[in-house]
């Protein structure tokens, strides 16, 4: 056990560097993305906000939010903790620190450029494609970087078992240069025409979310529910049927974003047939992480990175459940246009992956730098201020687009009428995205403390209390 543990922190200090650079970049994303998008809200109910500044207006700022949250925050996230779990799960140690952190260098200066460029009018009118293209063969060659080395991470593994957790991280290493790279091309370098330019960004924004945000969430809540509850994966045997049940019906789903579009029919009910199909691929996840969680609730208490984690597989349902609603026709008809959908890609981006985030940070950062987390109030402020967060704006954002579909659907009700009537719940939203941002400063302020050499006392490996390893009860 004395020998395991050492190395476990052999690898975790392999890791520290390249972790803190990747998930400082994307804390300072959030931050920035989280501000932008709080500016877009207000303007959707103050249209006066910000609206002498050209730089700022909403049809700039909109995009550019969303961008800083999706390349900012989500990606330099998801790069920090699939390194580090990559790395534990193989029993290796993280290799040429020093070219990753080259690579972040090189990502953030992308992201940076991208979005100068979108809030300077050089973007493009294709949804998360808005950065110029000089700033997408930065992302591109920086990917390429990380990835490169995740893989070996995983190639000089030091076990045969190959575990869940990893399968996901695998997947979403993959699909991402796939499908950006193909997106571009058909749409930057070689565009298409017509309706097809419609189809190929839909597809890109559907498998951008859900075959690589959603796989790393999931990657979290696998590896993190055995390896905390000191019990194994429940029913186990049938989460590879879950994978890639998940993975070919997600692929084939992205049409049912455009049910009653000027696209050929069949794409439409391909997309409709897929995300239907989807729910078994769910059902099977369910059963194997609420399965695990059934009877050990109570333990969440004692856990931030559990709590967490239950958000996370939460927020992944209710996108599920969306979804399958959105892909009926009857519905689409009425919610379609609406707030909605937005909602649905609000869930998977934030309320699956972003808690997932979270939670798995409090649980590997204090073993990459060897520190405590300093001030246990922000703790319960962040989990607080996500937890109401979410379910605020879920209710908000539920309650705004069902009033605004069924307006949309009334003849004799101009466009005048729909807005003040839904003014209320978009002023609502933004106290909700307030709220979410006052928990970002308190883990931005915690994590600060903690990675900081000057800020936080270095500490025992022993002060630590790590949960009993529990990487082979996936198996």
């Amino acid at each position: 056990m004395a020998r395991d543990r050492a190395e476990q922190q052999e690898i975790d200090a392999s890791a520290k560097w390249p972790v803190l650079v990747f998930f400082g970049s994307a804390l300072l994303w959030l931050i920035i993305g989280g501000a932008l998008q709080l500016a877009a809200s207000i303007q959707l109910h103050t249209p006066a906000f910000l609206a002498d500044c050209e730089w700022f207006t909403h049809g700039r700022i909109a995009p550019a939010a969303q961008n800083a949250l999706v390349y900012g925050w989500g990606m330099n996230a998801g790069f920090a903790f699939a390194l580090w779990l990559m790395a534990r799960l193989s029993a290796a140690a993280l290799r040429s620190a020093g070219w990753l952190m080259v690579a972040a260098v090189f990502w953030n200066l992308g992201v940076f450029l991208g979005l100068a460029g979108i809030l300077g009018g050089y973007s493009t009118s294709y949804e998360l494609l808005e950065m110029p293209s000089f700033a997408s063969l930065l992302l591109l060659g920086s990917y390429l970087m990380i990835g490169v080395w995740a893989v070996t991470t995983f190639s000089v593994r030091n076990t045969e078992k190959v575990y869940a957790s990893q399968w996901y991280i695998l997947g979403a290493a993959f699909w991402f240069p796939w499908l950006f790279l193909v997106a571009r091309l058909m749409l930057s370098t070689s565009p298409v025409n017509g309706v097809v330019q419609s189809i190929v960004n839909v597809w890109y924004v559907n498998g951008l979310l859900n075959l690589w945000f959603v796989p790393l969430a999931l990657a979290a809540a696998y590896y993190f529910l055995p390896k905390i509850l000191g019990k194994p994966i429940y029913d186990y045997y049938v989460a590879v049927i879950g994978f890639w049940w998940f993975a070919i019906c997600s692929a084939c789903s992205a049409g049912s974003r455009l049910i009653g579009g000027p696209v050929p029919a069949w794409v439409a009910t391909l997309g409709s047939a897929a995300s239907m199909l989807v729910i078994a691929a769910v059902v099977i996840i369910g059963v194997n992480l609420l399965g695990t969680l059934c009877g050990n609730f109570a333990k969440a208490q004692k856990s931030t990175t559990l709590r967490f984690i239950i958000l996370s597989i939460v927020g992944f349902m209710l996108a599920a459940a969306l979804n399958f609603a959105l892909s009926v026709r009857s519905f689409a008809e009425m919610a379609q246009f609406t707030f909605i959908p937005e909602l649905r890609d609000w869930l998977l981006l934030y309320a699956c992956f972003s808690t997932a985030m979270f939670g798995a940070a409090y649980f590997f950062l204090p073993r990459v730098t060897g520190k405590v987390w300093r001030a246990p109030v922000l703790i319960s402020t962040h989990y607080a201020a996500t937890a109401l967060g979410v379910l605020a704006l879920t209710v908000g954002l539920v309650v705004a687009g069902w009033k605004q579909g069924h307006l949309l659907n009334l003849s004799d009700v101009n466009f005048a009428t729909i807005t003040n009537e839904i003014t209320p719940w978009l002023t609502y939203r933004s106290v909700a995205l307030m709220l979410l941002s006052i928990g970002h400063l308190a883990f931005l302020i915690n994590f600060v403390w903690i990675a900081c050499p000057c800020c936080s006392p270095c500490t025992t490996a022993a002060t630590i209390k790590n949960p009993p390893e529990m990487e082979a009860h996936q198996a």
